[in-house]
C-alpha cells in the first residue's frame, strides 16, 4: 500500500501551472456566515485529523470488505447456497461497477489538464489495486497522498504547492465520495433486503445473539447508507469555488432526510420480499427500466463522451450502460444526474417510490399469515415501511427552505482557461454530472 504514497512530484510542472493559475484567478472570497465552515481556506493547512481519518478510512473499508467475506463463508459452511450466491452477487458487481467508473474518472483526469500524465508504473498499480476490487481505498490513498504532499509543501514554506496538493486531496475526497454512494446501494442495500428478510423468515431458528447481530448490523449499514449522501453532497461544493458550502446543521437535515427514505424503501422491500421473492425482483427490474429509460431520453450525463463533438457508438453504449447502473440506485435513493430544476424530478420519483413503499406494506400486511400478524414485529414493521418516507420528506423540504446555501460566493474569477479544481460545470461533465447540488431557485422550480 506505501507504493501508492510514492508518486512523482513533477514539481515544476505544477508549480508553473499554479502560478499561471494565481495570476489569473483571485482567490474566492465567500462571505464567512454560517457556510464558511467548510470552505477552502487561503491557508490550505492538513491537519493532523485529516490525515487520521483518512487512515480510518482506509482501514476500515479494507475492515468492511472482510466482514461482507466472512458473511458469504458463513453461509457456504452452513450450506445456505442459495444465500451464499446472492451475498458474493451483491459483493462482486458493486466492486466491479466502482472499479470501472474509477478507471474512468482517472482516464477522463488524465486527458483533462487538471493532472499530469501519469506515469507507466503509477497505472501499474493502480490496475492491480482495482483489479482486486479496491477502488475506493485507492482514491483514499491517493487523497492521503496528496495530503501529505501538502504538509510537506506547507513545512517547505511552499504556498503555491500546499495549496495546489490540498485541492487535489479535496478533489480525491469528492470522487470517493461518489464511489461510497454506488457502494453503498449497490451493495449494503441490496444486502440489507437479503439479511432483512432472511430475519424474518428464520428468525425463529436463529438465537438471540445472532438477532441482535444482524440487527446492530443492519442499522449500521443504513446509517452508513444515509452518511453517504449527505457526505457526498457535503464534499461536491468543496471544490465549486462559486458555490457556497453546506454548513453542518444542514448536513444534519440531509442525513437525516436519506436516512429515513432509505430505512422506508429497505423495510417496505425486504417487507413484502419474505412472501413474494420473484414478483419483488420483477417489480424492482421494472423500477429499474423505467428509471433507465428516464436517465436515457431526459437526463444524459456526459460520463462516456471523450470528444467535445458528437458521441460515437461506442460511448453511446457506453452512456445507455452507466444509465443503467446509475438507475439500479434509483432504486434506493435519487442522485441528481445534471444541472436543472430538481422540483419535478424529486416530484415525480418520491411520488413514485412512496406509492412502491404503499402497495408493498399493504401487500405484506393483507397476505401474511396470521402466524406473522401476530408476531411483534408486524406492526412495527408496517409502521417502518411508510413512516419515515414521510418524515423524510419532511426533512428535505426543510433543508431546501432552511438550509440549503441560498446563493453564490462572490467569485472574481474569470481568465484562465485551465484551472486546476475544476468549475462546477466542468466537474459535473467530466465526472458523472452527479457533483451537482442544485440552487434553492433550482429546487423550487
Amino acid at each position: 500500500m506505501s507504493l501508492l504514497l510514492i508518486a512523482d512530484s513533477k514539481s515544476d510542472y505544477y508549480k508553473n501551472e499554479e502560478e499561471d493559475r494565481l495570476q489569473n484567478t483571485a482567490v474566492p472570497e465567500k462571505t464567512c456566515g454560517r457556510d464558511c465552515v467548510d470552505f477552502v481556506p487561503n491557508k490550505a493547512h492538513v491537519t493532523n485529523f485529516d490525515i487520521l481519518v483518512l487512515i480510518v478510512s482506509v482501514v476500515s473499508h479494507i475492515i468492511d470488505v472482510g466482514l461482507d467475506i466472512n458473511i458469504a463463508y458463513r453461509y457456504f459452511h452452513s450450506g445456505k447456497s442459495v444465500y451464499f450466491i446472492l451475498t458474493v452477487i451483491f459483493i462482486l458487481f458493486p466492486a466491479l461497477v466502482n472499479t470501472i467508473i474509477s478507471m474512468r474518472m482517472y482516464a477522463l483526469d488524465t486527458e483533462s489538464n487538471s493532472v499530469s500524465k501519469m506515469a507507466s508504473r503509477e497505472w501499474v498499480i493502480r490496475i492491480l489495486v482495482l483489479f482486486f476490487q479496491l477502488a475506493p481505498v485507492l482514491r483514499y490513498c491517493d487523497s492521503l497522498s496528496y495530503a501529505l504532499k501538502s504538509r510537506n509543501a506547507e513545512k517547505q514554506q511552499d504556498i503555491v504547492n500546499q495549496r495546489h496538493y490540498y485541492e487535489r486531496m479535496l478533489k480525491e475526497d469528492s470522487d470517493v465520495a461518489l464511489l461510497r454512494v454506488f457502494e453503498c446501494f449497490l451493495e449494503a442495500a441490496p444486502q440489507q433486503i437479503l439479511q432483512i428478510s432472511i430475519l424474518l423468515v428464520d428468525s425463529r431458528d436463529e438465537s438471540t445473539f445472532h438477532w441482535l447481530h444482524q440487527a446492530g448490523s443492519i442499522v449500521s449499514s443504513l446509517l452508513s447508507m444515509a452518511w453517504s449522501m449527505a457526505s457526498y453532497h457535503r464534499s461536491i461544493r468543496f471544490v465549486q469555488a462559486d458555490k457556497d458550502n453546506i454548513s453542518w446543521p444542514g448536513t444534519v437535515m440531509q442525513f437525516m432526510w436519506h436516512f429515513m427514505v432509505t430505512v422506508s424503501r429497505i423495510m417496505s422491500i425486504s417487507a413484502v420480499a419474505t412472501l413474494f421473492p420473484m414478483w419483488t425482483v420483477v417489480a424492482c427490474a421494472i423500477h429499474w427500466g423505467i428509471m433507465t429509460m428516464w436517465l436515457c431520453m431526459l437526463d444524459r450525463t456526459n460520463f462516456c463522451k471523450s470528444s467535445p463533438n458528437g458521441a460515437t457508438k461506442k460511448e453511446h453504449a457506453g452512456e445507455v450502460l452507466f444509465a443503467a447502473t446509475l438507475a439500479l440506485v434509483y432504486i434506493f435513493t435519487y442522485i441528481t444526474p445534471s444541472e436543472g430544476r430538481t422540483r419535478a424530478r424529486y416530484l415525480v420519483y418520491y411520488t413514485v417510490c412512496f406509492t412502491e413503499n404503499l402497495v408493498s406494506a399493504v401487500t405484506w400486511a393483507s397476505k401474511a399469515s396470521p402466524e406473522v400478524q401476530n408476531t411483534w414485529y408486524f406492526l412495527p414493521l408496517l409502521i417502518f415501511s411508510i413512516v419515515p418516507f414521510i418524515v423524510g420528506i419532511v426533512f428535505m423540504i426543510l433543508y431546501y427552505l432552511y438550509f440549503h446555501p441560498k446563493g453564490i460566493s462572490a467569485v472574481i474569477h474569470i481568465k484562465s482557461p485551465t484551472n486546476h479544481i475544476e468549475s462546477p460545470t466542468n466537474h459535473i461533465e467530466s465526472h458523472v454530472s452527479l457533483a451537482q447540488d442544485t440552487d434553492t431557485s433550482e429546487t423550487q422550480g
